[in-house]
């Protein structure tokens, strides 16, 4: 607790740089493995002042808090309640006062939201769960996303905030009709934030990520840690699945552009982008690859869809665990999770579809071309 204090004086104290004249509040809701890495990618620019805000946005502030002073070693900011910095860090440098003091904050409480999203610019909703009963994915993927919408609505009424851009996390197959709560529940949240808003109200723009990878993941992470335990490793239905694996930094880097850029009257009002990332992989194929940057030898086992069935019915009543597996988790491993011409999907609110990789390269001219970043480039830079 005396840690935390600290780094929370250290914060507080620094309030007056950058200058908050110039600046942008930058309210992420969602505190978890991508809202980590956006986090670190809005810091890059010194006009952002950035706010961590989930139920318990705390472990993640002080992370990062730690993370932005070793960056600036051997010169840390290390302010104490009554002192300020005496000088300022590199216009590039990852300073620990970009971020404003945390909020704690639940979606299924939309007193805690409007408070949490007072001064704000820009919302950036990570909203979701991966494991839970039908009633949690309503309750938190699509009425976690209603609040948010009447909480954003109210307080620009009422001038406590004057957001302009809302920026959200959905999914490949995201669809209303899907029997996948998962699924389902992230198109419902979709059409919340497409029909909530009226044409003077905050821009909406929506990723729909296949698999993301990257430091800190839930899936090749996981997998490399079962590789230690287990003689072989699983697949379901041999593998045969397609995913278009997208690497998180490569998210994060086109949200902070959305948050600096996306200023132009004339830019979509309501944005889909189609996050996958340069090449599509089978699930065995991703086994692979990761054994293959372990160094590990391993054999890669297909299982039968029945017997992920029967795991998930036992696992997803224990507390969540290395090996946990829901039913519903594998019903989407029957379903490819790749990227859809954008001309082939439906229309439904009014929302324009692009791809990350179309959106990351347009309008670049004649700076520094920009990619997607494959899994071979990054997996053996964390594993």
């Amino acid at each position: 607790m005396v840690a935390f204090s600290n780094v929370m004086r250290s914060s507080a104290s620094s309030t007056a740089f950058p200058n908050p004249a110039v600046s942008r509040k930058v309210v992420i809701v969602g505190a978890g493995f991508v809202g980590s890495h956006i986090a670190r990618a809005l810091a890059q620019n010194p006009s952002n002042r950035i706010q961590l805000s989930s139920r318990n946005p705390y472990p993640l502030y002080q992370s990062l808090i730690s993370e932005a002073n070793r960056r600036l070693a051997p010169n840390p900011i290390t302010s104490s309640i009554d002192t300020f910095p005496t000088t300022s860090p590199p216009s590039s440098a990852f300073s620990p006062t970009s971020f404003l003091l945390p909020h704690a904050a639940d979606v299924t409480n939309k007193k805690s939201l409007i408070e949490a999203i007072k001064d704000a610019s820009v919302v950036v909703s990570l909203v979701g769960v991966l494991h839970g009963d039908r009633n949690t994915f309503e309750r938190v993927q699509w009425k976690g996303v209603q609040n948010l919408v009447e909480a954003i609505k109210e307080s620009n009424a009422k001038g406590d905030s004057n957001i302009k851009k809302v920026i959200h996390l959905s999914a490949i197959g995201a669809d209303p009709k899907s029997k996948i709560d998962y699924f389902r529940t992230k198109a419902l949240a979709e059409k919340e934030l497409f029909t909530g808003f009226d044409e003077l109200s905050p821009r909406v723009i929506i990723f729909r990520p296949s698999l993301v990878f990257g430091p800190g993941d839930g899936f090749f992470s996981r997998f490399a840690r079962l590789s230690k335990i287990l003689p072989f490793l699983p697949v379901f239905g041999g593998g045969k699945t397609k995913f278009q694996p997208v690497y998180v930094g490569d998210i994060a880097s086109a949200v902070g552009d959305i948050c600096s850029k996306f200023d132009d009257e004339r830019a979509d009002r309501k944005l889909v982008i189609q996050a996958g990332g340069p090449n599509v992989l089978t699930y065995r194929q991703m086994m692979e690859r990761l054994l293959k940057h372990l160094r590990r030898k391993r054999p890669i086992i297909s299982l039968p869809f029945g017997v992920g069935v029967i795991q998930g019915t036992v696992m997803e009543k224990l507390p969540e665990n290395i090996f946990t597996l829901t039913r519903s988790q594998v019903e989407q491993l029957k379903l490819d999770n790749v990227i859809l011409d954008p001309k082939s999907l439906e229309n439904l609110h009014g929302e324009r579809y692009t791809t990350l990789e179309e959106f990351i390269t347009q309008g670049q001219g004649r700076e520094k071309e920009k990619r997607l970043r494959s899994v071979d480039e990054i997996l053996p830079t964390y594993l």
